[in-house]
């Protein structure tokens, strides 16, 4: 036997599900014509709307006029491309500097696969399933049956008179001392009916009047019985018989579904957790950096106090630098609970819980453009998002029971047979020569027949079982109806993102712009007002914002990307996870061995 498991490079996370030698056609979900109307139904308006839409404008006014100073301003704005992401966290739990490890995302999603406890409590119903699936199989295994059985039995008989002479023989008593030895092998048919072919052994000895003579006694008597049982009517069929068989299969896919859905919550949980965290991260550094701006200049009026500046123009920004420094506990908070939260969901003994290192996220805050035609989306939904797969498996699932209720309006016409043939002698082997040769055959023949008057019982289990399949087909409807709802809603979210990232772009440019010039004119005044100084603070705060929005942006964009491809069903594919075969004792051994740190 083997087990199914998804792979991501390295890493593994075992599944169950394997085979069977009763598969048939309706192992797996069947789009019937219903469904597939159903389908269309809901498409029918789609093909009227855009097909494409992409995510990378043309360049702005704004982009196009500053294009010869954009390696200027990029290195004007907070947390540049490419910047080391070491940010003081302050003190840990333990009292100590706060330590930080760096993390990629494809390790994060690669350990979260690997140990994830609601991940690894998803992935063994499959296993549970696939057992309950054996149980429904074993019920058509052949049964070896066997007995022993000793029986002593003491009986008084009547006198025997001849003609009516006085009887010269007077058994009273008979003692007959049996032993009996039974084998058999019987099978569940899959057409309803039943077999066994069965042989009894018996060795009697008879115990009577020592003037009564028994031949031959002791001996042995050997039979060969076959037993056959066909329902005609009720009953009959593989449809009906293997019907549990099939459910059970059906039930198995589900459970694999329901782990396909908890393998894509999981992924885009520890995606949107890491881009939090990374989130976090610059606007901890972006704070950080309006700090050290503000400082710089409060030291350049502290410098000017005795020369053109105030001391009230001093307080002021003395003001400003610890306002913003007591912002930063807020920003470092947010770095530890973000960081923590990713390690719920990794749950690697790498990075413990318990452990009081930040993890720092080491990808960049960047998007890849990408083009969205809403008609493949939707029908890429339709076909790989495991609760419309689910719904579908319910629909067979109702479709089966309603089968075996059809059925079972019929009346009951049940086919009984037996032939036996037995033998005797006081030797074993003579017994059974005698036994084959067939002089001693009996054998049964009939039929049972039974119909509860009105039938009503069976007529409503048939009737509710066309309204389960109705119920089903409803549900399939709905789940369609929330996959084009999910797929719009997360498609709309890329392309806002996608706008807003460009607006937010072009805004921390402009601000960019707006601060330089500030600079410039700084260092060519001969003193600085009080306007002046508010006005560099107010850049700064507005850079800071518009820099913050930007990587904001880019982040919810990035959710929202895995968002939309989590409505789609696609999470895996997107990560190229797919499915493998190992033993059964690899993947026991791998849910059962510890994980080593």
């Amino acid at each position: 036997m083997h087990r199914l498991i998804p792979s991501l490079s390295t890493s593994m996370v075992l599944i169950a599900g394997c085979g069977s030698p009763l598969d048939s056609p309706d192992a797996g979900p069947v789009l019937d014509v219903g469904i597939t109307q159903v389908i269309e139904r809901e498409l029918e308006q789609v093909d009227g709307l855009e097909t494409e839409v992409g995510t990378t404008p043309p360049p702005s006014p704004v982009e196009e006029a500053l294009a010869h100073r954009m390696e200027e301003l990029d290195q004007i704005v907070p947390i540049p491309a490419g910047s080391d992401l070491d940010y003081d966290l302050g003190m840990d739990l333990n009292g100590d500097p706060q330590g930080q490890r760096p993390i990629a995302l494809q390790d994060c999603v690669r350990m979260a696969l690997m140990n994830n406890l609601q991940l690894q409590n998803s992935r063994l119903q499959p296993a549970i399933q696939r057992e309950q699936v054996i149980q429904a199989e074993a019920v058509f295994d052949i049964i070896l049956g066997g007995g022993y059985s000793f029986t002593r039995t003491r009986t008084p008989n009547q006198n025997i008179a001849i003609q009516g002479v006085a009887p010269n023989v007077d058994p009273s008593l008979t003692n007959i001392r049996t032993n009996d030895v039974e084998v058999s092998l019987g099978k569940q048919l899959t057409s309803g009916g039943s077999v066994q072919v069965s042989t009894d052994l018996v060795r009697s000895n008879v115990q009577g009047d020592d003037n009564v003579t028994y031949s031959p006694n002791p001996y042995w008597q050997p039979a060969l019985t076959l037993d056959y049982s066909q329902p005609l009517l009720r009953g009959f069929g593989e449809k009906v018989n293997l019907s549990q068989v099939y459910i059970a299969r059906k039930l198995e896919q589900e459970s694999i579904e329901t782990l396909r859905q908890s393998l894509i919550d999981t992924i885009a949980n520890t995606e949107v957790a890491y881009w939090n965290l990374a989130y976090s991260w610059r606007a901890l550094g972006i704070q950080l950096w309006l700090i050290d701006a503000a400082v710089e200049l409060r030291d350049i009026i502290d410098l000017r106090r005795n020369y053109d500046a105030s001391l009230a123009d001093w307080a002021q920004a003395v003001s400003t630098v610890e306002q913003r420094v007591a912002d930063v506990i807020s920003f470092q908070q947010a770095v530890k609970e973000a960081s923590d939260d990713l390690k719920v969901l990794i749950n690697d003994p790498g990075y413990p819980l318990a452990g009081e290192s930040v993890l720092a996220p080491v990808d960049e805050m960047v998007h890849t453009p990408v083009s969205l035609d809403l008609r493949s989306t939707l029908l890429t939904a339709i076909a790989k998002r495991p609760d419309v797969r689910k719904s579908i498996l319910q629909i067979d699932i109702a479709r089966i029971n309603e089968v075996v209720a059809d059925n079972s309006r019929l009346p009951e016409l049940d086919l009984q047979a037996q032939v036996s043939t037995t033998g005797m002698s006081d030797a074993i082997g003579e017994s059974y020569d005698r036994t084959f040769d067939g002089d001693f055959i009996s054998y049964v023949l009939g039929l049972a027949f039974q119909y509860p008057l009105g039938n009503r019982a069976a007529e409503a289990a048939w009737r509710e079982s066309r309204l389960g399949r109705s119920a089903a087909m409803v549900a399939y409807r709905s789940s369609i109806q929330q996959a084009i709802l999910d797929v719009k809603t997360t498609m709309r979210e890329v392309i806002d993102n996608a706008e807003y990232i460009n607006a937010t772009r072009v805004a921390r440019l402009a601000t960019a712009e707006y601060l330089r010039a500030l600079e410039v004119e700084r260092e060519t005044l001969a003193s600085l007002t009080p306007t002046f100084l508010n006005l560099i603070f107010s850049a700064q705060a507005s850079l800071a914002t518009a820099r913050s929005d930007e990587f904001q942006a880019i982040s919810s964009f990035n959710i929202s990307v895995v968002q939309l491809h989590r409505a789609m069903g696609t999470v895996l594919d997107m990560h190229q996870i797919g499915l493998q075969q190992i033993d059964e004792d690899s993947y026991w051994g791998s849910v059962l061995e510890p994980s080593n740190p």
